[in-house]
């Protein structure tokens, strides 16, 4: 396809990069990039895609915007605050490019869609923040062929790779990692521009490698920003490893079907049969206090110096239904302090995991 004038005079000086012309930019105009979120990495990535000339991105997340979101979703702003992610990106990649084509999926990736989806574009560029859709998408690609632009951020440092020509994110990490192995941005924290930094070299990958320009597969770049370093190692296919053919059964994003109910046990602390104990830093309850309301009784984890802390905070109560933000932390509690003669009862999935 031959490119509009208006094209490329908004692309002329990347026309002027040495190795770089007219056929290398028709190539970026003809592709079709799938985005998984709009969040972090997305945003950042999904500009820088815009702007370099991508003609076709398909962006897929089930979320609305939230002011905590801002810091580090740099297509939106406190406007946008309650609006569907997927369609305040699709208005701002068109601000950009008004050329491009937006297709704005407000829904999730699963299993039914996954590989359906990653089929249908040249390139896939996974900006998630769960093991449970890293894996999902990875194993996608893998079935359809369809290269894949992966990248992590947490707190000051963040990995990129790109996943193609029969290596995979599973030659690196064969087995997919339980949810509580590594705590999550609302956690542990995130720079915001660490996740543009990343961000935006994922959408490089995804341009060398969609313009024809030489990249390395299994490249693994990791960037720390407090040392300003990175450091790189590839990832060798591992030729023992049976390939991908089928999605499995299950990616852990089942609800949980063990244990109390979470709807059950806040139906006790509502009709005062148990005192409800919230555990998470002060901060995180900026992110999310959807609980406010049953008055719970504030014992942040980095307050609790010994047994006495708790015994002091919950006073005669005996059954306590702990809650953190997704269960990992309040679990450990009620399992430290079963012994201390309350009734600890920890809430599944935390407060991110209620519907």
């Amino acid at each position: 396809m031959s490119l509009p004038e208006s094209e490329l005079r908004r692309t002329a000086r990347q026309l002027a990069l040495p190795g770089w012309g007219v056929e290398q930019q028709e190539r970026l105009y003809d592709a079709h990039v799938l985005v998984i979120g709009a969040g972090g990495l997305g945003c950042p990535a999904m500009q820088s895609l815009a702007s370099a000339g991508v003609g076709r991105i398909t962006v897929i997340d089930d979320d609305t915007v939230d002011i905590t979101n801002i810091h580090r979703q740099i297509l939106f702003g406190a406007s946008d605050v309650g609006r569907p992610k997927v369609e305040v990106a699709a208005q701002r990649l068109r601000e950009l490019q008004p050329d491009i084509t937006v297709t704005a999926l407000q829904e999730r990736l699963t299993k039914a869609n996954a590989v359906a989806l990653v089929g249908s574009a040249d390139l896939v560029l996974d900006g998630s923040d769960s093991f449970t859709t890293k894996y999902l998408v990875a194993d996608a690609a893998e079935i359809a062929g369809t290269p894949l632009v992966w990248g992590t951020v947490l707190r000051f440092r963040g990995d990129v790779c790109l996943f193609a020509g029969g290596v995979g994110l599973r030659d690196l990490f064969p087995v997919q990692p339980t949810g509580d192995s590594i705590p999550d941005c609302a956690t542990a924290g995130v720079l915001g521009a660490t996740t543009a930094t990343i961000g935006a070299l994922m959408a490089t990958e995804a341009i060398k490698h969609l313009a024809g320009l030489p990249t390395r597969p299994g490249r693994m770049l990791s960037y720390d920003a407090l040392s300003a370093g990175t450091r790189s190692f590839t990832v060798a296919e591992d030729p023992a490893r049976p390939r991908v053919t089928q999605l499995q059964e299950s990616y852990g994003d089942e609800a949980c079907s063990a244990g109390a109910s979470p709807q059950l046990l806040l139906d006790d602390v509502r009709a005062g049969r148990a005192v409800l104990l919230d555990i998470r830093e002060p901060h995180e309850k900026l992110l999310n206090d959807a609980l406010a309301d049953l008055n719970p009784v504030r014992l942040p984890l980095s307050d609790i110096f010994g047994p006495g802390n708790i015994t002091r905070a919950l006073g005669d109560a005996r059954r306590v239904v702990v809650h953190c933000a997704s269960g990992v932390r309040s679990a450990e509690f009620c399992r430290k302090y079963a012994g201390l003669g309350y009734e600890f009862i920890d809430l599944p999935g935390g407060i991110n995991g209620l519907r």
